[in-house]
């Protein structure tokens, strides 16, 4: 992961970790439901435990799942929400939990230098990665 990628992904997961801690009490802990590859977040969210002294309590989607899997499982607990933040992979499933009102907004101090069309308006989702979707054909037979 490039290093503007690395710093944009940890500053807005600072900041929407922080967020989610926000109230009360001051919390050690957040619970991140991911469906990015733990390869790739641990050590985003290593960073994040380093920087902030907060333990981060990660769930991670299965290969068998993978962008469904989690999203389910929110949509399973809304009456009993288990998770503090999502870090989806992919914005199909992270609009449907939008749609069922299963988010909160917060806008990211941290996401400002994001373009505005990688960012809700209402401030539910902030979108700091691509990944491109290839499809190959042989064409030889």
């Amino acid at each position: 992961m490039g290093r503007l990628m690395r710093f944009a992904a940890l500053a807005t997961l600072s900041a929407g970790l922080l967020a989610a801690c926000s109230g009360g009490a001051p919390r050690r802990e957040v619970v991140v439901y991911t469906s990015h590859d733990q390869v790739l977040s641990q050590p985003i969210l290593d960073a994040f435990e380093t920087e902030t002294g907060i333990d981060v309590l990660a769930v991670y989607d299965t290969e068998a799942t993978k962008t469904t899997g989690l999203v389910n499982r929110l949509i399973a607990e809304a009456g009993r929400p288990q998770c503090d933040v999502f870090w989806n992979n992919e914005n199909v499933q992270t609009l449907r939990l939008v749609e069922r009102g299963l988010t909160q907004p917060h806008i990211s101090p941290s996401a400002a230098a994001i373009p505005a069309a990688f960012r809700d308006p209402a401030g539910h989702w902030t979108g700091f990665a691509a990944r491109a979707r290839v499809i190959a054909a042989n064409t030889a037979d």
